[in-house]
């Protein structure tokens, strides 16, 4: 049976995972045996992302979270297709409407066996804070085993020695990739994430290394 993990990437408005108020949300759930058998495209990862926008005055009126001069200062020296991320819309989910819908997904989806972000001491604790918001009734911990979240960046440099950066290119073709990739977006940080593990996985196991 093919094994399935979970990769989360958020956006916030500041650094404190304790206090930010929460921009965007992207998940991916991928089967780690394809990576030798059918591997993933930059396209496909990027067309099955999950996003899930938030409300931030939501956050701010009603459980206090923070909005950081610093980090607000960062979003607007972006470019305009980046800070339009942050901007308001009809979609934007309250807390109690992520932490529904979000829960939701994850029960009607696989078994997720390992979980994965690039900074464990900052996303899985934004998670955690976001849905015990509404108290433990979604009992997140049966379905997201604290124990069993790994770290992309800690696993790339293991892999490495700490020789490499963990925001390598996962692929040959540099140009390639920057034509795809979109900086400071969630979804996107998630493509890039899984693709490097992919391209670990292959260069380990022998086999060629994917341009798509």
């Amino acid at each position: 049976m093919s094994r399935h993990d979970l990769i989360i990437d958020f956006e916030t408005m500041g650094t404190n995972a304790q206090k930010c108020a929460v921009v965007e949300l992207s998940t991916f759930v991928f089967e780690w045996d394809r990576f030798g058998s059918n591997p993933y495209s930059y396209n496909e990862i990027l067309d099955n992302i999950t996003k899930y926008k938030f409300d931030l005055k939501d956050q701010v009126r009603n459980y206090g979270f923070e909005v950081e001069k610093e980090t607000v200062d960062w979003w607007a020296s972006l470019p305009k297709e980046v800070r339009q991320l942050a901007l308001p819309s009809d979609k934007d989910l309250t807390l109690p409407q992520f932490t529904e819908k979000f829960m939701s997904d994850l029960y009607n989806g696989p078994k997720i066996e390992y979980w994965w972000s690039r900074n464990n001491t900052f996303d899985p604790t934004v998670l955690w804070r976001l849905v015990w918001t509404q108290d433990s009734k979604y009992r997140l911990n049966e379905y997201l085993m604290h124990w069993r979240v790994r770290d992309v960046k800690t696993w790339i440099d293991a892999k490495f020695n700490f020789t490499t950066k963990s925001g390598f290119c996962p692929f040959e073709d540099e140009d390639l990739f920057n034509s795809l990739f979109k900086q400071h977006d969630s979804a996107h940080d998630v493509v890039a994430d899984v693709l490097r593990l992919q391209a670990i996985f292959r260069a380990e196991n022998d086999l060629e290394h994917i341009n798509k």
